[in-house]
């Protein structure tokens, strides 16, 4: 390791004053091995969370909820009836979509909906639209989109199946 090194500091990268005090202990390198596998194993389970999510995302997008109503209406909806992809199918033109599409584009980008201010979607507007139907320029949506009773954990997840379109 410190002929590589001293390679380097010929090369220009290090200056050889720095590369003759840097050892590793025959120990250390299984330290840092070690760490190395940690911090890869943690990427992974990263990867993976993030992948659930996004399955739970789409998983909801295309099955809906249970116990969602319509505003002023206490009966709960068939679950069949709560799917996003019910009237926000993405795959549909703006003119045949019975409501807007939702995908990354349609939430982020700064424009008017439903004669209100220019807004965008983030998050906790998302979040916000589902259980009370206020969009991000606090105008009130339809009554014909269902409201939701919906966990922080569930509308993250259906949040980042959205932009991820």
């Amino acid at each position: 390791m410190i002929e590589r090194l001293k390679r380097y500091a010929v090369a220009g990268w290090y200056k050889p004053s720095q590369v003759q005090d840097v050892r590793v202990p025959a120990g250390g390198r299984w330290i840092l091995l070690l760490l190395s596998l940690l911090l890869a194993a943690g990427a992974v389970v990263q990867q993976w969370r993030e992948h659930q999510r996004l399955q739970r995302g789409q998983l909801i997008y295309q099955q809906g909820w249970p116990g969602a109503n319509l505003a002023g209406d206490d009966s709960s909806l068939p679950e069949l009836a709560t799917r996003c992809v019910n009237c926000h199918d993405a795959g549909s033109s703006a003119q045949s979509a019975f409501a807007p599409a939702l995908n990354a584009a349609a939430l982020r980008q700064l424009h008017p909906r439903r004669g209100g201010p220019p807004s965008r979607y983030d998050e906790s507007s998302l979040c916000k639209l589902l259980r009370e139907g206020v969009d991000p320029a606090w105008v009130q949506i339809p009554r014909a989109m269902p409201r939701y009773n919906v966990s922080d954990e569930d509308c993250a997840a259906l949040w980042r199946y959205l932009v991820s379109r």
